[in-house]
This record gives structure tokens, sequence and C-alpha cells, in this order.
């Protein structure tokens, strides 16, 4: 009978340390996974804001998009206007005229042209 006792207690020492064993290794599963979990959370969020896609990065090509748009909308009414000139030119003598008095200094034939200088200093 005693040796049976000592195989009980030998057998109860063993499941002992195998069920603490088996706990402390669940508790740095657990502390594993949570640790694990918590750094995969922050690469998510850095490379959200940060990233190469992210969303300070789309911030600036959305900037950037609305500053092409504004040039756009410049470039398409000084489009206009020339278009408008071109059309002017095209229809009437007066303008082509007009900027022949003022940029080149010319005159029609029957006018006579006065030349204002200012006084010398």
């Amino acid at each position: 009978m005693t040796l049976y006792l000592r195989e009980v207690k030998v057998k109860d020492q063993h499941i002992r340390r195998h069920g603490a064993s088996a706990g402390t290794d669940r508790s740095l599963r657990h502390k594993a996974v949570a640790l694990a979990s918590i750094l995969a959370a922050i690469a998510l969020v850095v490379g959200s804001l940060f990233g190469d896609r992210g969303m300070l990065q789309l911030m600036e090509v959305r900037e950037v998009a609305a500053e092409l748009q504004r040039e756009i909308e410049t470039l398409e009414s000084q489009n206009a206007s020339l278009v408008e000139e071109i059309l002017e030119l095209r229809d009437s003598p007066e303008p082509i005229e007009r900027l022949a008095r003022e940029e080149l200094g010319l005159a029609a034939p029957d006018e006579t042209v006065f030349i204002l200088r200012p006084p010398d200093p």
C-alpha cells in the first residue's frame, strides 16, 4: 500500500507542475497575442496616416488638385477673352488701327501726330 501512495504523490506532484506550467504558458500566450495586436494596430494607424496612401498624402494631393483647378479656371477665362479679342480683330479694322497707333506710333495719312515729351529734369 505504501508503494501505491508514493505513486499517487508523484502523480499529484507531476500534475501540479504540469498544471502550473500550463497556466503560465496560457498567460504568456495571452500577453503575446495582446502585444502583437497592439503593435499591429499601431502599425495600421501609422501607415494610414503617414504612408504613401495615407491621410496626410491624400490631403496634400487634394490641395494640389484644388490649385490646379483654380489655374484651369483662370486659363479658361483668359482663353475666352482672347477668343473675343480675335473675333473683334477679324470683324473690324478699328482695333487693329488702335493697336497700330498705341504700340507702333503709326498714323493714318490724313492725321497729324503730336508727341509730348516730359520736360528734362
